[in-house]
């Protein structure tokens, strides 16, 4: 048994008792309750008898005799004692009709002489319970009418003891019904806590499986509870992380194919010109493609540290107030040549006013000239770019549109990813780090970047950056 099914076996065991105590507690009292509720209405059903066979003897005369017999032995008929008291306290006299006098000469306690007098004001049957310890007197009184007003009343008093022997019965019975429930339950709950230990158990083993760099691992657990949601993201986690493993790889291809390119040829080149065998008028050209390659090289590995920098949570951007519209002229001004190049209209209305952002002038300005550049890239030849400004709600948009090749749905999802590279087919020349570099900046100077696309439309990005105060 595992540490979890223990505590989960202990938790039941102190629920259980709880609640086989709340169980007996409320057992007893509703034992006690009921069990007086009952004695009560059993003593005050024997009071009504007595009172009507009491007021049909005192207004028959006939009965006189059985009246004084009947009195005699009315403790006996009442199972308790009886009391009767007169209205000036003192031994009942009852005069019949025909003038027969029955008298009781039975003194009645202080305390029945004082619930006498609460019924001789009322004129109603009473009824009242006294504690006494373990005890509970019970007390019922009710007026003898005769000629129509009150002459005597009638106290019943009776003692009700809880009955110990019916109730520890009914606590035997009520124990062993908890033992065996609490035996059956304790086997359900070995099997439930044993079945709620598999999926937990996969899912540890998938996750150690995913620690030793199995990232095809799954789960496989199928359940609508919160453990089937946890299942469910270990799987997506898995997903991602043999996704980002894949793109990991393909990205150490790509680079190593972008570092062997230029690599190779400069070392071709410059073996060329140790070894003499390059003609005069080619040298220059050598020297060109040299320094074109080296450009190049320069250029990946700058990307890769500014990412791998901006990555660093630690590494903070030199943020200042800058005018978001004056970076934004500068980049349009940046890319404009190359677009004229394939004969692309870049279109552009500058605005004369400020727009204050916080962010880093140069980053800020290469993120829309990686977006521009990519828009051009993508494009055919006599095509258009679109670019908008807006200020709405506290935040300024901007919008770069093309009319180039178009991002798949699936890929829309990734272009941001740092170790993922689209569509081979495509020619391009970047090294698959500028977008992933784009999204950086914007995320670390409190920004926003998306796009929409349609393969063979072309893509729109729209970047949002917070106004400055």
């Amino acid at each position: 048994m595992n540490r979890i099914t223990k505590k989960l076996f202990l938790y039941f065991t102190i629920v259980a008792v709880f609640i086989s105590a709340t169980v007996f507690v409320g057992f007893y009292g509703i034992f006690r309750y009921y069990s007086l509720q009952h004695h009560e209405m059993e003593l005050q059903t024997r009071a009504e008898t007595i009172e009507e066979r009491l007021e049909a003897y005192i207004n028959n005369c006939t009965q006189n005799q059985e009246l004084s017999a009947y009195l005699k032995v009315l403790d006996d008929i009442s199972l308790a004692d009886a009391y009767f008291v007169g209205r000036n306290k003192e031994f009942f006299t009852c005069t019949c009709s025909c003038g027969t006098t029955v008298a009781v000469d039975k003194k009645p306690t202080a305390e029945v002489e004082t619930f006498a007098d609460e019924i001789f004001l009322s004129a109603e049957y009473m009824q009242k319970e006294v504690a006494d310890g373990k005890s509970t007197k019970i007390y019922v009184g009710f007026p003898l009418v005769e000629a129509g007003s009150v002459n005597a009343v009638v106290v019943i008093v009776d003692t009700f003891d809880f009955d110990q022997r019916s109730f520890l019965y009914a606590v035997g019975i009520l124990f062993v019904c908890l033992l065996v429930a609490l035996i059956a339950a304790t086997f359900i709950s070995s099997y439930l806590a044993k079945k709620f230990m598999i999926p937990i158990q996969k899912i540890a083993g998938t996750t150690k499986e995913l620690a030793n760099g199995n990232y095809h691992a799954k789960t496989d657990v199928q359940d609508n509870t919160e453990i089937g949601v946890l299942a469910r993201e270990t799987d997506i986690l898995a997903d991602r992380l043999a996704s980002v493993e894949q793109m990991q790889k393909d990205y150490i291809t790509s680079i190593s194919h972008e570092l062997r390119t230029p690599v190779t040829v400069i070392r071709s080149s410059v073996e060329a010109l140790h070894d003499g065998i390059v003609p005069e008028e080619k040298i220059a050209e050598y020297h060109k493609q040299m320094l074109s390659e080296t450009i190049s090289l320069q250029r990946l590995v700058n990307d890769m540290l500014e990412l791998s920098r901006l990555e660093n949570e630690e590494f903070k951007l030199q943020k200042e107030k800058i005018d978001l519209l004056q970076v934004l002229e500068d980049a349009v001004r940046s890319v404009r040549l190359m677009a004229k190049a394939k004969e692309i209209d870049v279109h552009y209305e500058g605005r004369a006013e400020e727009w204050l952002v916080e962010g880093d002038f140069g980053r800020l300005k290469q993120m829309f000239i990686t977006v521009l550049d990519n828009a051009v890239k993508y494009s055919e030849q006599g095509k258009r770019i679109w670019i908008s400004a807006k200020n709405k709600a506290g935040s300024y948009y901007v919008t770069i549109e093309d009319e180039g090749c178009g991002i798949s749905k699936e890929e829309q999802q990734h272009i941001f990813d740092k170790f993922y590279q689209a569509d081979t087919s495509r020619k391009s020349e970047g090294n698959g780090l500028g977008l992933a570099l784009v999204k950086k900046v914007i995320q670390r100077i409190g920004g926003e970047i998306s796009v929409e696309s349609e393969v063979g439309k072309g893509s729109t990005f729209t970047v949002r950056l917070m106004r400055s105060v």
